[in-house]
């Protein structure tokens, strides 16, 4: 379908009033149509001389089906897309689209062109800032931010999830090839046979703990390429924890890779990394959310030496509706060294966002 057919569809099914009367849409038979997304206005200022820019952040729209099958099984498909407006350009783009089928005893399986793999199960433990943050798991890595890897919404993918009891679950992710796959600049390589899996358990009251592995092989990669060769593998292991008490949150995790994170400087290099994340927020009565947010991930290979990511982001919420309707501000002080200039890694300008987020 062309972009701008279906950009006409979406408009029209926003601008329908039974679109917002009712999220979900069941039929006689009891299969479900659901509608979600939101509208995400943002200003972003990212220091230095730049001069600040007004864009759509995150804004997005999905849909989502579900129909009963013989024997207990639920079919599924989920498709979601992006917007940008703005400074981000003006286009959709695809975020999400994957099928699958569901059963209580034996399981869920999906295969997308793209969706979160079950490396994220454990990652979103602290992917919850607005804009910045999300830089010490690993989960965000490459030039397209784990598509390719696997690691975030992984493409080309299949996976599996399933339960022990109520307290523990697993799942399994697989990947064919990715050709042409960008890392740093203009590097590329062929990503093959990726693998990955999680197991988490929420056992203690409040508490959630995690981990997650994932692995691709390099082929192809680009002349000039350092840190590794054809044949090697890219591999990340992470551990994660989080914990809720009423109105008090906060996620940690930390990440051990292997030739997972592209840098750019002097050459084109892969490298081994060691980071972590901590999130955490408080949300009042009166529907303020005061967020701290810190990342770390260093260069534990010392193939750049010098490389540091070190981040502090503090940022204030008021949300007039609980995670429906909130107007957000947060600060990024950038205390790290991975802004390549010259010959060495310099620290990078300080960054600020505010925004305004609807979900529908």
């Amino acid at each position: 379908m062309k972009k701008s057919t279906l950009s006409a569809v979406i408009l029209a099914m926003l601008a329908s009033g039974s679109a917002f009367a009712a999220h979900t849409f069941v039929n006689d038979a009891g299969d479900s149509l659901t509608i979600d997304g939101r509208f995400d206005l943002r200003y972003q200022d990212k220091g230095g001389d730049h001069n600040g820019e007004w864009n759509s952040g995150s804004s997005r729209f999905g849909l989502k089906g579900q129909m009963g099958l013989d024997n207990g099984w639920t079919g599924f498909g989920h498709a979601e897309w992006g917007y940008n407006s703005g400074a981000n350009g003006d286009n959709i783009y695809d975020r999400l689209l994957y099928a699958g089928v569901e059963h209580e005893k034996y399981g869920k399986i999906a295969a997308g062109t793209k969706q979160w793999s079950t490396f994220y199960d454990v990652a979103w433990y602290t992917d919850l800032g607005r804009v910045f943050g999300t830089r010490g798991s690993g989960v965000y890595n490459l030039s397209d931010w784990g598509i390719a890897s696997g690691a975030g919404r992984a493409e080309n993918s299949i996976t599996y999830r399933n339960s022990i009891n109520d307290d523990i679950s697993y799942g399994f992710t697989y990947q064919t090839s990715r050709e042409d796959t960008k890392l740093v600049g203009d590097s590329t390589a062929t990503l093959k046979n990726g693998l990955g899996g999680s197991i988490t358990y929420k056992g203690f009251e409040g508490i959630s703990i995690g981990a997650a592995y994932h692995q691709n092989e390099l082929a192809d990669l680009s002349a000039g390429v350092q840190g590794a060769k054809n044949g090697d593998h890219m591999r990340i292991l992470l551990l994660g924890a989080n914990y809720t008490n009423g109105a008090f949150y906060t996620g940690v995790t930390v990440h051990m890779g292997e030739n997972w994170e592209a840098v750019k400087g002097s050459s084109d290099t892969l490298i081994d990394t060691l980071g972590g994340e901590i999130y955490s927020y408080y949300h009042f009565d009166n529907g303020l959310r005061p967020t701290l947010n810190y990342n770390y991930m260093e260069d534990r290979g010392d193939e750049k030496t010098g490389y540091e990511r070190n981040l502090i982001i503090p940022g204030v919420e008021y949300h007039f509706k609980k995670n429906k309707f909130l107007v957000w501000t947060e600060y990024q002080i950038d205390l790290g060294k991975d802004k390549f200039k010259g010959s060495e890694f310099v620290n990078s300008d300080d960054q600020f966002a505010a925004g305004i987020r609807y979900y529908f």
